[in-house]
């Protein structure tokens, strides 16, 4: 995936780049001109998923947050004005006033950028500009694509001799041990370790403004945090956010767009923690990555449809204008029901495609979305452990006939199809679910089966379940297969 943005940036930067090699672009327009700086984290896999520890993944993700946010630092304060600051990016207006000031300036944030605690585990490019604002950003990032592709992936920490006798982290394998986590007796790398801290404070800062005075507390791991062994890995990703950024021209624009972004997440993660169940006085809620245009979260399994719920709605607020359009935010999602132990980073990586996929029937003119365009995929590990291609591809073969889209569903169906699997599991035999998908997959006629196990039902309720199971179908049988994948994964009660 990584890979996959690098090349999209190229291509939507290196043709507006000017033929020298030179990341300082000090370009002349004629077009009024300010300075402009854009700084990026990238390699994340090698700063934020090189360990399945959630304390540490969530202490790399604010890490990162931290670092973009740089405006924040008293020695930048007043001398980078923000334009657009997300999860790992930050546009930045320079007041300076000439190229030398700019370069003088972009040299300074860089050598912040080597200091604790970043230098241990991220790596950064930073590119600046003289341009307008509409001339700069597609050069930005497309410079910062160049300085990737000639950096390491993999940050160094500076070098310590090691004794004759030393180890690994336990958590990242890679690096070298150096401190012994209390109470865990698990010897970590440094990188590990400030991160690991990190997580720790983040999750009440995270939260600080849904507390209403009151201190929370989260269960530690995530066997605490399942419900019946089983979590669900959340991740959501804006809808063509960077589209919707291209119609940006002005500074108001991007303050605008950021603005109307950080709201809605505000909302949702506000109206998720309060309702999120509890272990004793403990929420059991997980958060892997907030900020920017992507989130992941971790909750008991059943609670994935009413955190779904209760995030889309929150999207459902006045359009935002951009550049003169109007566009309504909306976002996809992907979804892995699975075991507490499995290992996070392989589960984040298929909820991440499980995503993509969701993204697929999605216009190119975010202009034009509406609120169905709130759309997730969902995949059901529950019994198995780990799936050996593409999710896509896996989801083909496992669940054939079906389609990948018979497993996909927007915003306006999470409810209903919720409700209905309520009443399927309630009335219908489950041993004759698995009958009707094995003849399905067999590719041999189900009505006679359906009829017989339709006679098993009490009379009083056949009514009902008959329409229930007609609106699931839509004339398409091969949803009985998502019939009998969902069985098990919606709770007793409507959302």
């Amino acid at each position: 995936m990584e890979s996959y943005k690098i090349h999209r940036q190229l291509s939507r930067g290196l043709n507006c780049l000017p033929s020298c090699e030179s990341v300082n672009l000090a370009v002349m327009s004629n077009s009024p001109h300010e300075w402009y700086l854009r700084i990026e984290a990238v390699n994340l896999d090698h700063s934020v998923y090189d360990t399945n520890d959630i304390s540490t993944i969530r202490g790399g993700s604010s890490l990162l947050l931290d670092a973009v946010r740089i405006n924040d630092k008293p020695e930048f304060r007043d001398i980078l004005i923000p334009v657009s600051v997300g999860a790992s990016t930050g546009l930045y207006e320079m007041n300076v006033s000439s190229d030398d000031e700019m370069r003088a300036l972009e040299t300074k944030v860089r050598e912040y950028l080597k200091r604790e605690p970043y230098n241990h585990f991220a790596t950064f490019v930073v590119a600046t500009i003289k341009r307008s604002l509409a001339e700069a950003g597609e050069q930005l990032v497309g410079a910062c694509a160049l300085q990737q592709y000639r950096l390491p992936t993999f940050a160094f920490s500076a070098y310590e001799p090691l004794p004759k006798e030393h180890e690994e982290c336990e958590y990242g394998g890679v690096r070298p041990a150096k401190h012994t986590l209390p109470g865990k007796k698990k010897k970590v790398s440094h990188a590990v370790y400030v991160r690991r801290e990190e997580g720790k404070r983040l999750r009440k800062d995270l939260y600080q403004s849904c507390l209403d005075g009151n201190y929370w507390q989260f269960v530690d791991d995530l066997e605490e945090l399942a419900q019946n062994d089983s979590i669900a890995v959340i991740h959501l990703d804006g809808n063509r956010f960077g589209a919707i950024r291209d119609h940006c021209k002005q500074k108001g624009d991007y303050q605008q767009l950021d603005k109307s972004i950080q709201k809605i997440q505000k909302e949702a993660i506000c109206n998720i923690a309060r309702n999120s169940p509890k272990a004793g006085e403990k929420h059991r809620l997980e958060t892997l990555l907030w900020g920017g245009d992507e989130i992941e979260l971790v909750v008991p399994a059943p609670q994935a449809w009413t955190t779904l719920k209760r995030f889309f709605e929150a999207t459902a607020i006045k359009p935002c204008e951009i550049g003169g359009k109007q566009f309504i935010l909306t976002w996809s999602a992907g979804v892995v029901f699975c075991r507490h132990n499995l290992p996070i980073l392989q589960v984040r990586g298929y909820a991440e495609q499980l995503c993509s996929i969701a993204k697929q029937r999605l216009s190119d003119a975010p202009e034009r979305f509406i609120a169905s365009d709130n759309r997730f995929s969902y995949l059901n590990m529950s019994s198995f452990e780990m799936i050996s291609r593409e999710v896509e591809p896996f989801i083909k073969s496992y669940h054939q006939p079906a389609s990948v889209e018979e497993f996909t569903f927007s915003m306006q169906e999470i409810e209903q199809l919720y409700a209905d699997m309520v009443t399927i599991t309630r009335s219908f035999p489950k041993n004759k679910v698995y009958d009707i998908v094995e003849l399905i997959q067999r590719g041999e006629a189900v009505d006679a089966l359906v009829e017989r196990a339709l006679k098993m039902v009490n009379s009083s309720s056949r009514a009902a379940l008959e329409s229930v199971i007609k609106r699931v179908l839509s004339e398409n049988d091969k949803r009985w297969l998502l019939i009998g994948d969902l069985w098990n994964l919606v709770g007793g009660e409507t959302l």
